[in-house]
């Protein structure tokens, strides 16, 4: 039995372990990356059941990711391999300022071809949550159908629909985003945003008012992640508010959103309340960033 099904693209990608630019790099680390994948790997380290749905290509990549996920304790039974296009890739690097560059090749990839009938209802059998992130609705056309497939699936199983808006202002602009997110946001049961998305997508820019206009589409709790300023909450008209966890030294602070993400369902499928699932994503996104990579610093249960 699944308790979280997830599904988007991941992605291979490469990046100095060592913070200076790409092109002073002699070698590079091959690992593998994307919002949903990270999300399973944290919840399967926190003993949550997790299945990740996807297309990859017939390739070493393909087969990488498909190989790490299954390590982690990832259900992969739902990536296809596509023979007709290649597995996503991307490089970034990390430079001794905390700035942080991303230079995506996944044009015509495999994931971007996943259409709706990918998707079967067993694979949301059982399920307690379906995670999407706006990400993948901006991937193609047929992944913005599968995304809203997901969501009737997940709706017929009796899952509840958990939403990161995720807005990649590299992959499309605000308005159009717009367009495509807001109706996924008022059939979600659960919004996990961060002050970009909600600015991008809602159009306000104070934190009462992201939580309110958000609350107003129709989810049962909106979560705010802030960083370093902690998150905020308001479920059922009641507001709760969680610290952010200090960390010494920030080594990569990509995959903390995620991580967080990961927490807080992982919370509520303890039964925790609101206050103790804010604070077990913190704690996850915390511990994602001291470390280089992903998914590496994700906690195990």
């Amino acid at each position: 039995m699944i308790d979280v099904v997830t599904l988007g693209e991941c992605m291979a990608v490469c990046y100095p372990a060592d913070p200076i630019r790409l092109d002073d790099a002699r070698t590079l680390l091959l690992d593998i990356g994307g919002a949903e994948a990270n999300l399973s790997i944290a919840l399967a380290r926190l003993g949550i059941r997790a299945r990740f749905i996807s297309r990859v290509g017939d390739d070493p990549f393909g087969q990488r990711i498909r190989s790490v996920l299954k390590q982690e304790g990832v259900d992969v039974t739902g990536i296809i391999t596509d023979p007709q296009a290649p597995t996503g890739m991307f490089f970034r690097e990390w430079l001794p300022d905390g700035a942080r560059r991303v230079y995506y090749y996944r044009a015509h990839s495999a994931a971007s071809r996943m259409q709706p009938t990918d998707l079967q209802p067993e694979q949301f059998t059982g399920a307690r949550f379906v995670h999407l992130t706006g990400i993948t609705p901006a991937l193609s056309q047929t992944c913005a159908a599968t995304v809203m497939q997901a969501i009737k699936l997940a709706q017929a199983a009796g899952a509840q629909v958990s939403f990161d808006p995720n807005y990649r202002p590299k992959l499309w602009e605000p308005d159009a985003a717009r367009v495509a997110l807001l109706p996924i946001i008022q059939q979600c049961d659960v919004l996990l945003m961060g002050h970009e998305d909600a600015r991008a997508v809602l159009g306000v820019d104070d934190d009462e008012q992201m939580l309110q206009s958000a609350a107003a589409l129709g989810p049962r709790i909106v979560v705010l992640k802030r960083a370093e300023r902690g998150a905020l909450a308001l479920a059922d008209g009641i507001r709760y508010e969680a610290p952010a966890i200090a960390v010494e030294h920030v080594v990569d602070p990509v995959g903390a959103g995620d991580g967080f993400d990961a927490g807080f369902l992982a919370g509520m499928l303890r039964g925790d309340t609101i206050s103790e699932a804010l604070n077990l994503g913190a704690l996850v996104g915390a511990a994602s960033v001291a470390a280089l990579g992903d998914y590496a610093g994700y906690p195990c249960a």
